[in-house]
């Protein structure tokens, strides 16, 4: 199997064709091959033969990749304003939160005098 990413990767082809043209996975090996979408030259280890045209593996792997959708502006903007609306609704709850918190009287949170009630103090001896 190929790699990812070629071991070197030349911008300039080579104005002799294939003759002297090594392999950009294998750079010890010969090139067989020019992959049409990317313009690289392959051994035949790594060229495959798709629907009767040579292509690389990452060509192959971009061709079968579905193309992703761009987003449109609306569903953007939908999303911002889920975004924001979930944030104004946690905000909300906080405040709810902390104005219960402080509203609440301290007996009612002071659970200190349920545990004085059931152990025996000196007077009851």
């Amino acid at each position: 199997m190929a790699p990812n990413m070629p071991a070197a990767l030349f911008d300039k082809p080579s104005a002799k064709g294939l003759r002297h043209a090594r392999c950009l996975f294998h750079p010890l090996r010969e090139a067989a091959a020019r992959c049409p979408h990317c313009g690289g030259t392959f051994c035949r280890e790594c060229v495959t033969d798709e629907d009767g045209q040579l292509a690389c593996p990452p060509c192959l792997r971009r061709m079968a990749r579905a193309p992703v959708a761009k987003m449109s502006p609306a569903r953007r903007f939908r999303q911002v304003l889920v975004g924001f609306a979930a944030l104004t609704a946690l905000m909300a709850l906080f405040f709810v939160l902390l104005r219960w918190r402080t509203n609440t009287p301290e007996q009612h949170l002071n659970f200190g005098h349920v545990a004085d009630d059931q152990l025996p103090g000196p007077s009851d001896e």
